[in-house]
């Protein structure tokens, strides 16, 4: 165990130095704490996590109440931000990978009816490195300013908390769930279009149309077979005070591929994702998760039935966290998740998977990051655990 945790030691030496070095100014802030003159708390229960106000100024489409900021603010406001993080992930009886990602982030409102968030993302790895691309790229323009908007591109899903920029360590499982050949899921991008907008100061919702999210391995199988899916995705949220409660589903057809020999097999599935979420707090501490039920209809296939099986397989399960901040620079956090179904790429029997995740958040100055965090899972799966050292800028 001592190789573990050699590195991590000099992931937080280095932290240490990096926290010493950065100045304390004002201007040592991200890009919407720059433009609005603001402090990063004001949007962020510590970065990257979100605050109520920080929700809401996304659900606005990065305004604030009655804002008058315009295209000139934007720019004087420098508005690229750079977010490195260090990360160092080991697991029981195996070998410690280090790793790097620099994401560049350009995003704001141009006045009072558009507004964008690109980002580019590059990995860095003892192999060397690499560009992942655009993990997000939209632009969001309001019908009816503070009623309806639209947005389209490469864009997030309306999850009730994002996988995108999480400031969890390890994903959320419930997300990545699946059966069968099915690869699209809730937790990564999907390219399409958005609408939404507020029924009422607590209440919003929204619905998109996207295409699904298929492997690079099948992406290729299907070449010109593979066409927009056309899938749909829509939430509804009320906030009471600073807890919130809402549903979401997700909705579909996709087109799979699998080589089977020389033999390519092209099949349809059908796939409902619906769940509930809920995010309340009690003094110090932020309690959040959500519930999740899944089907696929026909996720495998094989040469004897090359258009599918037909049989149909579910799963359930979620998460549950809690985040106490014992002092502004300090939050202790605990998550439980259970994901129930087949075992992945099987049809046997369903299994349940359980997984407890504690951890530590550490903000050495307001824009480094350090993190850590533990994962004890049943089924005979390892444990886990990763340290990560993050910088915005």
């Amino acid at each position: 165990m001592v190789r573990f945790f050699r590195r991590p030691l000099q992931l937080l030496l280095l932290s240490l130095t990096v926290s010493i070095v950065l100045p304390e100014a004002a201007d040592a802030i991200p890009a919407f704490a720059r433009r609005y003159e603001l402090p990063c708390h004001f949007c962020h229960d510590g970065y990257p996590q979100l605050s109520v106000l920080g929700e809401q100024f996304k659900e606005r489409g990065y305004r604030l109440d009655d804002d008058v900021t315009d295209v000139a603010d934007w720019l004087r406001s420098v508005p690229v931000s750079l977010r490195a993080t260090l990360r160092q992930t080991f697991e029981e009886e195996g070998d410690a990978r280090t790793s790097g990602l620099l994401r560049l982030v350009s995003a704001g409102n141009l006045g009072s009816r558009v507004s964008y968030w690109i980002d580019e993302n590059y990995v860095i790895e003892s192999e060397g490195s690499s560009r992942v691309g655009l993990d997000n790229a939209f632009l969001r323009v309001e019908l009816v300013p503070e009623e309806i908007y639209v947005r389209g591109g490469r864009i997030e899903l309306d999850l009730p908390f994002t996988q995108t920029r999480t400031p969890q360590l390890f994903r959320y499982e419930i997300y990545f769930a699946n059966t069968g050949f099915e690869t699209d899921n809730i937790g990564v991008h999907h390219d399409g279009v958005e609408l939404g907008g507020f029924i009422d100061d607590t209440t919003r919702w929204s619905l998109s149309v996207v295409d699904g999210n298929e492997s690079e391995e099948q992406s290729t199988l299907l070449g010109d077979a593979g066409t927009f899916d056309a899938n749909v995705f829509g939430r509804l949220m009320r906030r009471f005070g600073e807890s919130r409660a809402g549903m979401y589903l997700y909705w579909g057809r996709n087109r799979l591929a699998r080589m089977i020999g020389q033999e390519v097999l092209h099949w349809d599935d059908d796939l409902l994702r619906i769940g509930g979420d809920a995010s309340a707090y009690f003094g110090q501490a932020h309690v959040y998760g959500t519930f999740l039920y899944g089907r696929n209809t026909n996720s495998f296939a094989n040469l004897a039935n090359p258009g599918g099986t037909n049989e149909a397989l579910s799963f359930y399960g979620g998460f549950a966290q809690l985040d106490f901040a014992v002092r502004d620079e300090l939050v202790v956090t605990a998550r439980t998740e259970l994901v129930r179904g087949p075992p992945p790429g099987t049809a046997d029997p369903a299994k349940t998977f359980f997984e407890f995740f504690p951890g530590l958040r550490i903000w050495l100055h307001p824009r480094v990051r350090l993190a850590f965090e533990l994962g004890f899972g049943n089924q005979d799966r390892p444990t886990r655990g990763t340290i990560h050292v993050e910088l915005v800028l």
